[in-house]
């Protein structure tokens, strides 16, 4: 029996309403199961229909999201699956670009799905999955990445391949190897794969070999397209001590200081700077080592043209002092053209000049021409000659015979020098210091600092020289005893010394005569030192200050003025005395000798 059959049996006569209501209920149960069932069944489709819409996500998958806020520190991104995670914002710093707004698209690879961090995302990794692709892919087919050098590293530098960490060699950072490290930091360069390996990650790029092939090509067209005398456009690069570099379309081109301009420059800083446009003219090149060289200076007119009419010898002149060396100076008389200074031209006086003691780099001087080469392109100029000769100022106030106050400065074995004035001296010569004694014995006498009179006895200005006497301050006894006793005169002396052919006879003080033997009468025994000798003067010389006896001639002059004196008294007396018949006697002999 069904539980239907035991519910109707069960019912009493009178309960139809009640048995109707119970049925009614049943059937409202039995539909609203079936709703809810329906309603289950839309819900579970719907989750499969969105579940299949939103991909799983994976760990190491990379997914593209989109920006749905920021904090200090991170960018939430929402990647879809219901799923939100956070990127740290220093990630896109180390990128170097800019953290993206809110509704930006971003590729991120996910790193971990749950656990205490949750949906962990990396914009970096994500990029360093993308750039380990291209790089192998650079590898495989021999081309070249974009790079950003970020740093200078040990032995090279570090750089940024859209993420990916790699090293550059210092070597492979540019052909020219002086060019300057710090100018890489920050830039973006194509470089070429050198070596690729993902575990452990290391990755060599070379940025000169790219460069190598572009340059090569540019030189190439610039060796088919150029010659020397051309005149070319460029861009000056770097400077150096000795010139600039100039980028004339891939050819690094050397602009030498010396052909920047006609004068003189210290640092090619003084008239280029780094990134300027000039026009040069090729002067030199070789295709073989691809080296080109230019000059400004030649497109420049010469300023050596018509120096020779411009400048004469003994023209004054007003230029700037441009370099002071050991031997002398340089001096701008006008752009282009310099003249020196030769230390020897620096003073009247001091001999031995430091020119950086004279003159400074940037001093305004006067000056005279003294000489003009232009086919050697000098000058040479006097500084000196434009100010007073001090000799000749000192000769007009002094002249020749005066006597001036003086202090030795220096003894030396000629003489001695006298300070005359802060500048100039005056030379005694050992010559002049004593008229009867030996000039070494007198010179002893002497020291520095001690104060003199002098007299002038001669200025030589073109020389540079003044003559001082001491002697000269007292007669010169030689003159003097010259003016009671000359040639022919007899004289009184005492033997001073004896010689081998002559005696030496004093006849004043400080007056010595020469006696030779042979002007002494044969009978004469000889002479001691200490004997009085009686003599003619024979020979007077001046300039040597010597004189010449003769004893032999004053025994004749003594004679004929005997024969004179009987000749004279013969005349006047008619007989003769004995006197003058023993003068008549030896004088008969002596013809007879004769005869």
């Amino acid at each position: 029996m069904t539980i239907a059959n035991k519910q109707e049996e069960s019912l009493q006569p009178g309960d139809e309403t009640v048995q109707q209501s119970e049925m009614s209920k049943m059937d409202d149960q039995a539909d609203r199961t079936d709703t809810a069932q329906a309603q289950d069944e839309a819900f579970r489709q719907m989750i499969e229909e969105s579940l299949r819409e939103q991909p799983v996500l994976q760990r190491g998958q990379t997914v593209q999201g989109t920006v749905v806020g920021q904090d200090n520190d991170a960018v939430i991104v929402d990647v879809g699956s219901k799923g939100e995670g956070m990127v740290p914002k220093d990630e896109f710093k180390t990128l170097g670009v800019e953290v993206p707004a809110v509704g930006e698209q971003v590729d991120v690879l996910v790193q971990a799905l749950g656990g205490r961090a949750g949906l962990k995302l990396s914009v970096l990794a994500a990029r360093r999955v993308g750039a380990w692709e291209k790089v192998e892919q650079a590898v495989d087919g021999d081309e070249t990445l974009e790079a950003t050098v970020l740093a200078e590293v040990k032995g090279g530098f570090k750089v940024s391949l859209d993420g990916l960490m790699a090293f550059m060699p210092r070597s492979e950072a540019d052909p020219d190897p002086r060019y300057p490290a710090e100018s890489l930091i920050g830039q973006t360069c194509q470089v070429a794969m050198l070596s690729a390996r993902r575990k452990p990650e290391n990755v060599v790029v070379s940025r000169k070999q790219p460069l190598e092939v572009v340059r090569k090509q540019q030189q190439q067209e610039f060796f088919s397209s150029i010659n020397v005398g051309d005149k070319v456009n460029g861009e000056v690069k770097r400077l150096t001590d000795f010139g600039a570099f100039v980028d004339v379309g891939g050819i690094d081109a050397l602009l030498h200081i010396s052909d920047i301009a006609w004068q003189r420059i210290k640092h090619p800083s003084e008239m280029l700077s780094v990134g300027q446009h000039i026009t040069a003219e090729v002067i030199k090149m070789n295709e073989e080592t691809g080296k080109v060289s230019l000059s400004m200076r030649v497109l420049q007119s010469d300023p050596w043209e018509g120096v020779a009419e411009k400048y004469v010898n003994g023209m004054r002149l007003t230029g700037t002092v441009r370099r002071v060396l050991d031997f002398g100076a340089m001096i701008e008389l006008e752009p282009g053209v310099e003249g020196m200074i030769h230390r020897s031209e620096m003073s009247w006086t001091r001999r031995d000049v430091n020119p950086a003691d004279v003159l400074n780099e940037g001093d305004v001087v006067d000056v005279m021409v003294l000489d003009v080469d232009t086919e050697r392109r000098r000058i040479a100029l006097s500084l000196k000659a434009v100010t007073e000769n001090p000799w000749q100022a000192w000769l007009s106030r002094h002249p020749v015979g005066s006597k001036i106050p003086g202090s030795v400065r220096n003894i030396t074995e000629f003489g001695m020098f006298v300070g005359l004035d802060e500048e100039l001296d005056g030379l005694v010569h050992i010559g002049n210091l004593s008229w009867t004694r030996p000039g070494e014995e007198v010179l002893k006498e002497y020291q520095k600092g001690q104060e003199v009179e002098c007299v002038v006895l001669g200025v030589e200005v073109d020389r540079q020289r003044i003559s001082l006497g001491i002697k000269q301050l007292d007669e010169d006894p030689f003159d003097v005893f010259l003016a009671g006793a000359g040639r022919g005169s007899h004289v009184h002396g005492k033997v001073t010394e004896v010689k081998s052919g002559a005696v030496i006879v004093e006849l004043a003080e400080g007056i010595e005569a020469v006696l030779p033997l042979r002007e002494v009468p044969r009978e004469h025994t000889g002479f001691n030192v200490g004997d009085e000798v009686e003599a003619k003067i024979i020979d007077v010389n001046r300039k040597r200050r010597q004189v010449g006896l003769s004893v032999r001639q004053l025994l004749r002059a003594e004679e004929n003025e005997a024969v004179r004196s009987y000749l004279e008294e013969a005349r006047s007396d008619t007989k003769p005395s004995a006197l003058a018949l023993e003068l008549q006697r030896k004088l008969l002999d002596k013809e007879r000798k004769k005869a």
